[in-house]
């Protein structure tokens, strides 16, 4: 299995056994050093563990989510998320980016997708090479006609971004972190002084990723809860033999971002 890992220096581990972890590329790439975790009785006003991360393995997602979501509210960020899947006798495969989101604000950010479903009044399709530029509350979009690959423009209601991005990785999060407390691993270590949680998986598969084996995850947490990555690998069935799956998210808040009006669209935030 291939999985990119952070360089660890002294991890203080709080359940299970100690190790490299995963990280998607373009999410945290500094050296995460040790930190002290505060005991139970130390005047500390840092959080020991972000909402929905216990020290024994236990997570509880309905309240990771909850933080998760609440962090990305009202602030800038980029999101990618990628996915791969390939003959495990086929050498290691690069995942491609299958959708993302440049948020400026709630109200102003760039949203792409590989294929993505459009509901327009009566119809419904599915568009590929999807995008959609969002200003007050619309989404001005561009997608490309199935069969002739001509373009089409259109005008839709759009939702806030920490809503479309916060509702596309709690679905990752809780198909991908639901384990149980005895395969998981949560360490700790500040890179640049800022404190990241590690969240790490192995085992047997969640059940709503299907009949997978060679189950690895591994998740970055911030202190507020915000998952700033996520990548899962495991294995598949396919019909001519198992398949290597790869999924994964990376979400870098960043101060500012810019959201540059595209050429086909003459309304800037």
């Amino acid at each position: 299995m291939r999985m990119r890992a952070l360089a660890v220096v002294a991890l203080v581990c709080l359940a299970g056994c100690s190790g490299l972890f995963a990280d998607p590329r373009g999410t945290d790439r500094a050296t995460l050093t040790s930190a002290p975790v505060p005991t139970a009785t130390e005047e500390t006003d840092t959080r020991v563990l972000p909402p929905g991360v216990g020290g024994g393995g236990d997570l509880r997602l309905d309240a990771l989510v909850a933080a998760h979501r609440a962090a990305l509210t009202d602030r800038s960020y980029v999101w990618i998320e990628r996915r791969a899947t390939a003959r495990t006798d086929g050498g290691d495969v690069e995942p491609r980016p299958i959708r993302s989101a440049h948020v400026a604000d709630e109200d102003c950010y760039r949203f792409w997708s590989e294929s993505y479903t459009v509901r327009s009044g009566m119809e419904t399709r599915v568009a590929y090479n999807y995008t959609e530029y969002v200003t007050d509350g619309v989404g001005h979009t561009r997608l490309q006609t199935f069969r002739t690959g001509e373009w089409e423009h259109y005008r839709l209601p759009a939702p806030a971004a920490s809503r479309r991005v916060g509702t596309a990785t709690a679905r990752a999060i809780r198909k991908y972190l639901h384990l149980p407390a005895a395969n998981v691993t949560v360490s700790v270590g500040s890179p640049d002084g800022e404190r990241r949680y590690v969240v790490e998986g192995r085992g047997s598969a969640p059940s709503g990723v299907g009949r997978a084996s060679n189950y690895s995850v591994a998740a970055v947490v911030d202190g507020e809860g915000l998952v700033r990555s996520l990548s899962a690998e495991y294995r598949v069935p396919g019909v001519d033999g198992p398949r290597a799956v790869i999924y994964e998210f990376s979400l870098d808040p960043s101060d500012p971002v810019t959201v540059e009006t595209p050429a086909w669209v003459d309304r800037a935030c």
